[in-house]
């Protein structure tokens, strides 16, 4: 039986209310498919929150000084960043150094995988409409909710967020709901976003294959 603890570092609330429940979907189903044993997972991914003491260092090092407060409940450490455009860019400057630094001091906890969106974590959430028609209760199309048909109109949509918010618009939700926009809902979107639809696009893809190498690191699968 392994054990497999997760930890994430998100850049704002709303990536966490949608990528913990993701990611961990994620590895669940990889590991049902592919682990050579049994993996037992924590009952969710671990938020990391960085001490007020590390709040003027470096992005790796408040990282780091986040995963240390967590060291011993987790053996992959996701890094988020939005990859804005340029996730090659994104990665080298905003999630490489940190995954090299956890390393570094760390080598023995386990490893770090980066999560980078072509653009934001909402396109990850548009990409699935009928995961949003059950969590927006709609049976609109995804036409009438104005959501990217295809992979690579999720991909170069300019602003996710807005085209999610929208869509909640489109479905004419109450005064409070609106108030609100979609991003309470991100959670329940988390969960039941497909996984077949996110493996479609290219910022997924390169997740997925980083976080499989991960677990070939750990042991967990072959």
């Amino acid at each position: 039986m392994h054990y497999l603890g997760l930890a994430l570092y998100a850049e704002g609330a709303t990536d966490y209310y949608f990528l913990r429940p993701l990611l961990l979907r994620l590895c669940e189903d990889i590991c049902i498919q592919e682990a050579s044993q049994p993996v037992e997972f924590g009952e969710e991914v671990i938020p990391l929150n960085e001490p007020q003491a590390s709040k003027d260092a470096a992005r790796e090092q408040r990282i780091v000084a986040a995963a240390r407060l967590a060291l011993g409940s987790w053996r992959i450490v996701f890094v988020h960043t939005d990859g804005a455009g340029d996730p090659a860019r994104a990665r080298q400057q905003l999630a490489q150094p940190a995954i090299d630094l956890l390393q570094s001091e760390y080598p023995d906890s386990g490893v770090g995988v980066a999560v980078i969106p072509i653009r934001e974590t909402e396109a990850w959430a548009i990409a699935d409409g009928d995961a949003v028609r059950e969590v927006f209760g709609t049976t609109l199309s995804d036409v009438k909710l104005g959501l990217p048909r295809t992979a690579a109109a999720i991909e170069s949509t300019l602003d996710p967020k807005a085209v999610l918010n929208a869509a909640l618009d489109a479905t004419n939700p109450s005064p409070r709901k609106r108030r609100q926009g979609a991003s309470p809902m991100l959670n329940a979107l988390g969960e039941s976003v497909s996984l077949q639809r996110l493996r479609q696009l290219a910022g997924f893809q390169v997740l997925e294959a980083e976080l499989r190498q991960a677990l070939r690191h750990l042991s967990i699968i072959r």
